[in-house]
């Protein structure tokens, strides 16, 4: 395969063109049962794509630092491929795990991983200026990273994070310990990369940005708790983007205040996704088989999806996360020591956070079940999923289904029985709901 043998742009153009559709459908015809406000999410996301092909274009770096705004703090454009290769499926994902068999690497790995590598080794996506890997991270795109770094000769930077959850001990050896690391970064970046300079000033305000935005959030997070829910499935499934991967991120706090009030309003008259009307409340954990919609049939069934469980963001809609700005320990952090409080996530830490970060979205949201996907290749997930299902059963009498598959490659997909368990699993949790009650 060679490397770069394209210009780097087809995914950002594709992505472009396709948010372009989607704003003069919505402008021409709109969706009365959609969000109005997703017209600002597609403009969001159409600017951010353009950006991202001026950038290339323009030879401006483009990298990623972490979760927090300090990739554009340092004058980076942000590069998201991970998300990239989530939404990548189809027949585009059967091309890629073709050339990813061929070249006899391992497909077993998380689908997300497995895509990445010849996406940017084939150019489909630009190349980067500069990649951060760490164990915060999952093991699969640590290694996906790193594979990339030393075949492109990208300059990259690895940070150790304790295991130990410094979030809840408030432990400053420990945070100095990552803060230190971070600041040795910011020198490297500046010496390694060309056109980046740490800018605090803009860091700071990015930090603002992302506090606001994640405040609005923590309202949405408890009108999921509504009965009936007014998101649907998908709505609930959507993967976010905090407000500094936007090139406008006060446009991306103004989306996410009109998308809030609009879920207010549909609470307020009482209205639901579940048809005829809810029965059963779900959690989505971990991926789904992105290739097909179980969210519309479980709807169609009565059962509502209020929430998914991926990562850390539950923790930080919820309120039991610190965000940015949010003080330590009685002080507040420096722009740098916020970064490093967040690389202490639920993906990266030990089984317990994940355990618990299950069980209080159930007890939030009043959900009657899980539905655990147990994705392929998903070390951390997948390991867990039994100790989530007990732990659900033991401590809030409501029942899991682990059930397996893959993200992105539909080749193994069995629809019929994955629907036959999805069915088995409603009467399943119907009959311990009523039990409970």
């Amino acid at each position: 395969m060679s490397s770069m043998n394209k210009p780097g742009l087809a995914y950002l153009k594709n992505e472009m063109a396709s948010c372009e559709r989607r704003i003069k459908k919505i402008s021409e015809n709109p969706d009365p049962s959609k969000p109005k406000s997703n017209i600002l999410l597609y403009e969001l996301e159409r600017d951010l794509r353009r950006e991202q092909i001026e950038a290339y274009e323009n030879g401006k770096p483009l990298g990623i630092t972490g979760l927090g705004p300090l990739t554009r703090a340092m004058g980076m454009v942000p590069w998201d491929a991970i998300m990239a290769a989530d939404r990548t499926h189809g027949k585009a994902a059967t091309e890629y795990f073709a050339q990813v068999r061929k070249l006899g690497m391992p497909d077993h790995t998380c689908d997300r991983c497995s895509i990445l590598v010849p996406m940017i080794l084939n150019g489909d996506f630009p190349k980067p200026s500069f990649l951060f890997t760490s164990n915060f991270e999952c093991l699969p795109v640590f290694l996906a990273h790193n594979l990339l770094a030393e075949y492109l000769q990208v300059p990259k930077f690895n940070i150790d994070r304790p295991f130990n959850n410094y979030k809840g001990e408030m432990d400053e050896e420990r945070l100095r310990y990552v803060t230190d690391q971070i600041k040795e970064m910011v020198e490297y970046i500046e010496a390694k990369v060309p056109g980046c300079k740490y800018d605090e000033e803009r860091m700071i305000e990015l930090l603002e940005f992302d506090r606001q935005y994640l405040k609005i959030f923590q309202e949405l997070w408890k009108l999921k708790a509504a009965i009936p829910c007014p998101l649907s499935g998908r709505e609930s499934f959507r993967e976010i983007r905090l407000a500094n991967m936007y090139p406008d991120p006060a446009k991306a706090i103004k989306y996410m205040r009109l998308y809030v009030d609009e879920v207010g309003e549909r609470v307020e008259k009482g209205l639901g996704a579940a048809q005829p009307e809810e029965k059963l409340r779900l959690l989505w954990s971990v991926a789904g088989p992105f290739y097909d919609d179980p969210f519309n049939w479980l709807e169609q069934r009565g059962v509502a999806i209020p929430a998914a469980e991926m990562t850390v963001y539950n923790g930080w809609f919820s309120g039991r996360e610190p965000i940015w700005g949010d003080p330590w320990n009685g002080r507040q952090l420096s722009p740098l020591e916020e970064e490093a409080r967040q690389f202490d996530f639920v993906w990266g830490r030990l089984g317990d956070d994940w355990v618990n970060t299950h069980l209080h979205s159930c007890r939030d949201l009043h959900l009657d079940g899980i539905i655990y996907f147990l994705q392929w290749g998903c070390p951390v997930s997948n390991n867990l999923g039994r100790v989530v299902a007990e732990e659900a059963q033991k401590q809030l009498g409501i029942p899991t289904l682990l059930v397996e598959g893959r993200m992105l490659e539909s080749s193994a997909y069995d629809r019929d029985d994955f629907f036959a368990k999805l069915t088995d699993f409603i009467d399943v949790c119907t009959a311990w709901k009523e039990n409970r009650a």
